[in-house]
């Protein structure tokens, strides 16, 4: 009782953090598969149905804009047409040279006034009022001393002080105009060169003709705006559901309305279809309860499917770790700390020692390659002893100058040169230029042996020549060649070529070594690289730079029989 009654108090002191933590390390891998694909499932879901439910209104929407731009074009069509017939009958009046005639001459005669009042005017404008059922009448405002008629003729003094009356006086072109919701177009008319009055004719248009022109059937709760250039408010055509008195200026200001724009082609008038959004679209809740519909099918499938897959995926781990647990012994172990109780971490358990074993294995081998070879090549260096080697050496070069044998002193000094950049003392890496002055004089020492009997070619970029590589790399490659190329060459002269570039498609530093020789044979190419020749020869070259630089770096040999053989070095190319 007081063990278990110590073991609650634990657990009730336990953070809460870390008690979820421990419910959940010990709960079953396929408990853990189910809830943790659960959430997977209905995020996505939720996201899904929010971005579908969006979509969905603003495809209602884009739909329903196109419908209503194409009905304002309609509209627009409709009422410029209008308005162009209109002003064809303007024009026909303002250009008629009669009329022109008429209204600049002082007239002396009644009569003479009257008889063209009763054969030219009247006729004219009773013509273009029965052709245009739309239009009221047709009033000319003149400055000349003609006859005043109510319906036809008055003083030009009645309108010098309306807003138009400036702009139609100075403009060649007709002006429509909307006033208190009566339309109408006012155009000059001119006079001759030698008399110019003031004439206005003035098109009144009848009161129903813009609610019949803005025609909004069938669109519910839209309202139709008419403003001038000034953006005023000129005339406005609302559904009943509209407050009466909103100006546009405050229509402008509800987000949740839609509003299409079109300047008219006829007149200089801006035609603004303002519609309620929610008279557009379907009500949201159709929307909402089809998403969710959709949803809880494919909830309920994925929920089957997850139970299912969970199943089966822990029943898998289960027999793999069976299987572990028979090469225990010999399995690996890595710094991996496990923390929960489930299959999962039974199955890291097992791994962490697994790895262990298999580093363990793979550190020791390593370390053993690199340390034999690192023995061979100081036992290959420690096979000269340097200060023996360079006192002796200028004792050779001293004795020569001093018998007066400049060959042999040249020849003492290429030696120097040469052991002094292959000691490098005691570091494994060089710059590329001692690595070449190393070849050079090698290469040297070899014509003079030979007797200058081959010729000796070198293409190197200049920019690699203060990069670093392993020392001790291009040397046995020339003494390979002219080994086994210039000295087993029959006929012809010798021809040694070594290259250097950077390979810059690869990354990489690139050195070529092509003798002229008898070439090899094919399928020799490997067998080169893995034998073991008496001296320090391809192979521990080769091992040297695997073991220094890894696989992807080394030596490649290409040739042809009888021409030709070419070996490549690659290594990094690092400053």
């Amino acid at each position: 009782m007081t063990l278990h009654a110590k073991s609650r108090g634990v657990r009730k002191g336990m953070p809460g953090i870390q008690l979820l933590k421990s419910r959940i390390g010990s709960m079953k891998l396929r408990h853990k598969l189910f809830i943790s694909y659960l959430a997977v499932v209905l995020v996505p879901f939720a996201i899904l149905g929010v971005y579908s439910y969006q979509q969905s209104e603003k495809l209602q929407l884009r739909q329903a804009e196109a419908v209503l731009q194409d009905n304002l074009n309609k509209i627009d069509d409709s009422l410029s047409y209008k308005l162009q017939r209109f002003n064809s009958a303007i024009e026909l009046i303002s250009y008629n040279p009669n009329f022109s005639h008429i209204f600049n001459e002082d007239y002396e005669s009644y009569y003479a006034m009257y008889a063209d009042l009763k054969e030219t005017v009247d006729p004219l404008l009773n013509t273009a009022s029965f052709l245009n059922s739309d239009i009221e009448r047709i009033v000319i405002y003149t400055e000349n001393n003609l006859t005043e008629r109510v319906n036809s003729i008055r003083p030009i003094s009645l309108v010098e002080n309306e807003d138009w009356y400036r702009e139609a006086m100075e403009t060649l072109d007709t002006e429509w105009h909307i006033e208190n919701g009566r339309v109408f177009g006012v155009r000059r008319i001119f006079g001759d060169l030698h008399v110019d009055k003031r004439n206005l004719v003035v098109v009144e248009l009848v009161p129903g003709f813009l609610p019949d022109s803005l025609n909004l059937e069938g669109i519910d709760g839209a309202e139709i705006a008419i403003t001038d250039r000034q953006d005023n408010v000129v005339y406005r055509a609302e559904k009943p559901k509209r407050a009466n008195g909103a100006d546009l200026s405050v229509l402008r200001e509800r987000p949740a309305d839609v509003r299409l724009n079109r300047g008219m082609r006829e007149a200089d008038w801006t035609l603004s279809l303002i519609v309620p959004a929610d008279a557009l679209t379907v009500s949201p809740w159709r929307i909402v309860r089809t998403t969710l519909v959709i949803e809880g099918i494919g909830l309920a499938v994925l929920l089957l499917i997850i139970s299912l897959f969970s199943r089966i995926f822990v029943r898998r781990i289960q027999r793999l770790n069976r299987k572990m647990k028979l090469v225990e012994e010999g399995m690996l172990a890595v710094d991996l700390k496990v923390r929960a109780g489930d299959e999962i971490g039974e199955l890291e358990y097992r791994f962490v020692k697994m790895l262990a074993s298999l580093n363990r294995l793979i550190e020791e081998g390593y370390k053993s390659t690199i340390t034999q070879r690192e023995a061979e090549l100081r036992a290959l260096q420690a096979q000269i002893n340097p200060h023996f080697l360079y006192n002796s050496l200028s004792v050779i070069n001293w004795k020569a100058v001093e018998a007066g044998e400049e060959e042999i002193s040249r020849v003492a000094g290429i030696l120097s040169s040469f052991y002094r950049t292959t000691l490098n003392r005691g570091r494994d890496r060089i710059p590329v230029k001692d690595e070449l002055l190393n070849t050079e004089s090698y290469l040297e020492m070899q014509l003079i042996m030979h007797d200058y009997n081959f010729d000796a070619e070198y293409e190197i970029d200049d920019e690699i020549r203060e990069m670093e590589m392993i020392k001790l790399v291009l040397q046995p490659i020339v003494e390979n060649a002219i080994e086994h190329g210039i000295d087993q060459k029959r006929s012809g002269r010798g021809r040694l070529k070594i290259g250097g570039h950077i390979d810059s498609a690869r990354g990489v530093l690139a050195f070529t070594v092509e003798d002229n020789g008898p070439g090899i044979e094919p399928g020799m190419e490997e067998e080169i690289l893995v034998k073991q020749s008496k001296g320090y020869g391809l192979r521990n070259v080769q091992e040297r730079i695997r073991i220094q630089y890894g696989e992807p770096y080394g030596i490649s040999i290409t040739g042809r029989p009888g021409e030709w053989t070419k070996v490549t070095v690659t290594l990094p190319a690092s400053q």
